[in-house]
């Protein structure tokens, strides 16, 4: 194992930094599908520099490079960029909600002890028809009389 995998699995965000990559990942192949080759490198140029801008001491100068790259672009390609970084962000809110419901189910599990920890809803549902308490009848009309909407 390299030295840089033991010290990976150390890192507190993993989990969300795996998540924004697979979601990210997922997205670019939509980019690529819905908008072309071209647009999706587009995008992948305008990420690098301004994830470049973020961590390098010429900041000012790798600024510059983004916004020469956005006006040079059509209104119709910077509203489709924005439009791309748009629906990214609301990707990483999307791992960032995970990640924090996962931290936090986490914490309740060990403060409880609880060894089976269900975050998935098939495994919740898995337990509820095993447990012997409670009569497949009364599960069945309490999820018959639900109402739910779509959120």
């Amino acid at each position: 194992m390299k030295k840089r995998d033991l010290y990976y699995e150390r890192i507190p965000t993993k989990f969300l930094r795996e998540n924004v990559k697979y979601l990210g990942n997922i997205y670019g192949k939509v980019i690529r599908q819905q908008e072309g080759e071209k647009f999706f490198q587009l995008v992948e140029k305008i990420r690098k520099l301004s994830k470049a801008n973020k961590t390098t001491l010429h900041a000012n100068q790798t600024n510059r490079k983004v916004i020469r790259a956005i006006k040079n672009l059509s209104p119709k390609n910077v509203f489709k960029l924005a439009r791309a970084f748009s629906h990214f962000m609301n990707f990483i809110n999307l791992a960032e909600l995970i990640d924090a419901s996962r931290s936090l189910n986490e914490y309740e599990n060990s403060k409880k002890k609880i060894a089976n920890n269900n975050l998935f809803i098939e495994e919740i549902f898995e337990d509820l028809f095993n447990n012997k308490d409670i009569s497949e009848n009364k599960i069945y009309n309490t999820a018959k009389n639900l109402n739910i909407g779509i959120v």
